[in-house]
């Protein structure tokens, strides 16, 4: 019971202090690509300390990254985004091992699809959904996971993961998600519903999947960077097959046509 309200406490600690960036990211532009900017720094950061304790490569690593995530929001051109890709995977491949290397091709991943939706006129409205429906399946999973517990998941991979979690955390994103449409004045609509629903699942399968890669390299957190919550990197791991979902198919654009 004490160890449950100590991590309560922590994970409430480090929700206030991410009050501060929900705040500036709703604040309109230029403060929302300002906050991504942040994020992006912070995750650049943690990735280049777990790949390495080489201080020469985590140096090389944090400007290939970083310049790749910073021309993926500025520069809208695939020529930018190769250039650094290409550099970044030579890199990987040449240092780090398996489980390192799928994590940094992960983050670039996430960084050009936000970097895409960056240049979308609706991002900030497409940013805001995503954001409060993804945070909200991880609410979801973790109040009922704990709350009932049960079966595992997939104890194997991630053992704290429980399926009534998993359910939780698809009632709390589609709820969330349809709640966001409904405050940014969409008609709710049946494919509306679907595409929140199928966000909350990809928002799970991607924070599995990241799990099971850290644990790979014989780590739980990327950093310690917010009390409670491990890193901006694990936070960031439930982002990465909606980022990438929503560039591949264009649902950015479709959202605003249905």
């Amino acid at each position: 019971m004490k160890d449950k309200l100590s991590d309560i406490s922590r994970r409430m600690t480090g929700t206030i202090l991410l009050l501060p960036l929900m705040v500036l990211f709703l604040s309109g532009e230029p403060y929302s690509k300002i906050t991504v900017l942040i994020c992006v720094a912070f995750m650049v950061m943690e990735y280049s300390f777990l790949a390495t304790k080489n201080i020469n490569l985590r140096i090389i690593l944090m400007t290939i990254i970083g310049c790749f995530g910073s021309t993926s929001l500025f520069l809208h051109g695939p020529i930018y985004h190769l250039v650094f890709l290409v550099i970044l995977l030579l890199l990987l491949i040449k240092f780090f091992s398996y489980g390192t290397i799928i994590m940094g091709i992960f983050l670039a991943m996430l960084l050009y699809s936000i970097g895409n939706l960056s240049h979308n006129e609706s991002f900030q409205e497409i940013m805001t959904f995503i954001v409060f429906t993804v945070i909200s399946v991880d609410i979801g999973a973790y109040i009922i996971g704990r709350s009932v517990g049960g079966p595992k998941l997939i104890p194997l991979i991630s053992p704290a993961k429980t399926i009534s979690g998993a359910i939780g955390g698809l009632v709390g994103g589609t709820t969330a998600g349809i709640g966001i449409f409904f405050v940014l004045n969409f008609q709710i609509t049946f494919w509306l519903f679907l595409l929140t629903l199928f966000v909350a699942v990809l928002a799970q399968l991607g924070d599995i999947t990241a799990s099971f890669f850290k644990r790979s390299i014989d780590t739980k957190d990327s950093a310690k960077t917010i009390p409670g919550h491990g890193g901006f990197l694990d936070r960031m791991d439930s982002f990465i097959f909606v980022f990438f979902f929503f560039i591949t198919f264009d649902i950015h654009t479709l959202m605003f046509h249905v």
